[in-house]
C-alpha cells in the first residue's frame, strides 16, 4: 500500500499544530524549537525550512489564535441581547473550556497562562483584544438587562465583570489538565460548565429565575445541536 505524501502546507500545519501545544505548556522563552521539532516528528531542520525563527513561529501561533478570535466574536455579536445574550455567552464560554481538552480553544488558553507566566506578550494582546471586540456589546447587554429589570443589585463596571469571568474559565481549564484524581471538582464536564453559567450569573446580579429560564434553553440547544449532529 503506498503511503500517502505530505504536503508542504500540510507539513506546516502540523509543525504549527506542534508549535501550539509546546508554547502552552513551556511558554515562549521555555520552548524550545527541538522540542516542536520532535512534537511534529520532523528534523528542526525541516521547522526552520517552514518558519525562519522560532520567534516567527511563535508569530504565526499569535495570528492563528488570534483568528479564532475573532470567529468567536463573530459568533458571539449576532447571539442574542440583555439578559439572554449574557447567559448565551457564558454558557458558550465555559462549554468551550470544557470540552475537548486538547481542543484548539483549551490550547489557546493554555498558551495565555504561560504568557502570563513568562513575558506576558501574548497576554496583553490578547486581553487588548478582547476589550475592543466584546466591551461595547456587553455593555449593551449589561445595560439592557438593568432595563428590563433582569440583573439587580449594585452596578459594576462591564470591563471588571468580564476579566472576573475569565478568570474563572482560565483556572478551571488549567486545574482541569491535572492528573484525573487530582481533579477537585465534582460533576462531570456538562455539569461544571452548567455550575459556573450559574455563579457568573449571580456574580453579574441577573435574577435568578432569569438566568434558569435562558440557562434551560441552551441546554437544550445544546442537546439538539449533538442529536442533529448525531
Amino acid at each position: 500500500m503506498t503511503k500517502k505524501r505530505i504536503t508542504g502546507a500540510e507539513r506546516r500545519t502540523i509543525i504549527l499544530a506542534a508549535a501550539r501545544q509546546v508554547f502552552a505548556s513551556q511558554g515562549y522563552e521555555g520552548a524550545k524549537t527541538l522540542d516542536i521539532a520532535k512534537a511534529a516528528q520532523v528534523s528542526e531542520a525541516l521547522v526552520y525550512r517552514h518558519f525562519p525563527s522560532k520567534l516567527a513561529l511563535y508569530r504565526a501561533v499569535l495570528r492563528q489564535a488570534f483568528r479564532e478570535q475573532d470567529e468567536n466574536w463573530t459568533q458571539l455579536r449576532h447571539a442574542h441581547s440583555g439578559a439572554k445574550g449574557i447567559v448565551h455567552s457564558l454558557f458558550a464560554y465555559f462549554s468551550g473550556i470544557l470540552a475537548d481538552p486538547d481542543g484548539p480553544a483549551q490550547i489557546g488558553y493554555r498558551l495565555n497562562m504561560a504568557s502570563l507566566a513568562s513575558d506576558g506578550y501574548l497576554a496583553s494582546l490578547v486581553y487588548r483584544r478582547s476589550q475592543r471586540l466584546y466591551a461595547k456589546v456587553l455593555q449593551k447587554n449589561y445595560d439592557e438587562a438593568r432595563a428590563d429589570g433582569d440583573l439587580i443589585g449594585e452596578p459594576m463596571s462591564v470591563r471588571n465583570l468580564t476579566m472576573f469571568n475569565e478568570h474563572i474559565g482560565s483556572m478551571m481549564n488549567a486545574i482541569l489538565r491535572l492528573p484525573f484524581r487530582s481533579t477537585p471538582y465534582d460533576g462531570d464536564r456538562k455539569a461544571l460548565a452548567r455550575d459556573a453559567t450559574i455563579f457568573c450569573a449571580r456574580g453579574l446580579g441577573i435574577r435568578d429565575e432569569v438566568f434558569q429560564r435562558y440557562l434551560a434553553e441552551e441546554e437544550l440547544a445544546q442537546v439538539t445541536a449533538a442529536e442533529i449532529k448525531a
